[in-house]
């Protein structure tokens, strides 16, 4: 009686054969599902001629299942909900603590952001931020770590996305167009591209007094921009949601990408008021994805009104959550590194050095 009462049914070999081969099957029918939808999705981005230019391997494929932008809605509405205020402080309190937020230099009191992506997109208080002024510098545009610095030196050419851990994108494939041609003699082509960490300052501010002539807005998925991510997937950077803007500078050529992740309408402009609005962006999935079907929104200045220009170290819009920049310019033959991948940077402080 005892034992009929307190041992339960008993677990034969027969039943848990069963039970594996259940488990086995489950597994085999996953595993052909997402190869299959792999295939046809690298075949649809194959028939839309690839505008990115991705490398489509299954780790990104992954990625874009799990960090795509239906899924990214969520992510922002959650960021985007309001808080009570009651209950501000002590949320935003948690959320500062967790993400190592440096309190003391943000403008306003935590009661005063009534959402978390405000939070996010906090300003610094006036004066937190020194601007190197020296003559022909390149600053960064935001508080980072550096992921990959270099030159460019071909057509159609593939750079560093974290520089240490070997991954890449196509330069062409992030701006919509090929920075290379008609580069001047006397000039080369950099680029650097900056990770923003979840504790750090969201707003990217210009990297030199920069005339800005148009803007262009690729939409994208939302995948991680961490290290963690881009260290082990190429073209993260490219199937992002991301604005471009173009213009010059005193050295040539200038491209500024604000790239974001896991919020969809994540990335706002604020220095000019046309760009502002055309760039905006509903953030709906039928906006398209860019690496699969080219689809762009662009914005060019009136004709004549000579772009706008951001003086250098100026505040040119922010993130909602999780982020990247990516600047692309011409410098004369001969300027200088003043930073080392993987160190951290400030707004403000010298990236590189012109000769001239």
């Amino acid at each position: 009686l005892l034992q009929s009462r307190w041992c339960g049914p008993r677990v034969t070999l027969s039943s848990m054969w069963w039970v594996y081969q259940g488990v086995g099957f489950t597994v085999v029918l996953a595993a052909a599902t997402a190869e299959w939808q792999y295939q046809r999705f690298w075949k649809q981005i194959a028939a839309a001629g690839n505008p990115a230019e991705i490398g489509f391997t299954r780790l990104l494929f992954l990625l874009c299942l799990l960090f795509d932008r239906e899924r990214m809605h969520l992510v922002a509405s959650i960021c985007d909900t309001q808080l009570p205020k009651l209950i501000r402080v002590p949320v935003l309190w948690v959320v500062s603590t967790v993400m190592g937020c440096d309190l003391s230099e943000v403008k306003g009191a935590l009661d005063s952001f009534p959402t978390i992506g405000d939070f996010f997109s906090r300003e610094l208080r006036e004066g937190s931020r020194q601007i190197d002024a020296a003559p022909g510098a390149v600053v960064s545009p935001a508080d980072a770590r550096v992921l990959a610095a270099g030159c460019v030196s071909n057509l159609n050419a593939r750079v560093a996305q974290v520089q240490v851990k070997g991954t890449t994108f196509s330069l062409p494939g992030l701006l919509g167009t090929d920075p290379f041609i008609d580069l001047p003699k006397d000039r080369e082509l950099m680029y650097f591209a900056l990770h923003l960490g979840p504790g750090d300052y969201h707003r990217f501010h210009a990297p030199a007094s920069f005339t800005v002539e148009s803007g262009r807005r690729f939409s994208g998925e939302g995948l991680p921009v961490s290290p963690l991510v881009t260290g082990r997937a190429n073209d993260v950077f490219s199937v992002n949601e991301r604005v471009v803007l173009s213009g010059s500078w005193s050295g040539g050529r200038m491209h500024l990408v604000a790239v974001g992740a896991a919020h969809v309408r994540g990335i706002f402009l604020e220095f000019d008021p046309h760009l502002a609005k055309a760039m905006a962006g509903s953030g709906a999935p039928t906006d398209g994805a860019y690496y699969l079907d080219g689809r762009v929104t662009t914005a060019e200045l009136p004709k004549g009104a000579g772009g706008v220009t951001a003086s250098s170290g100026s505040m040119m819009g922010g993130f909602r959550l999780g982020s990247a920049v990516v600047c692309v310019f011409e410098v004369p033959v001969g300027s200088m590194w003043k930073v080392k991948v993987g160190e951290r940077v400030k707004v403000g402080q010298q990236i590189l050095s012109s000769c001239e």
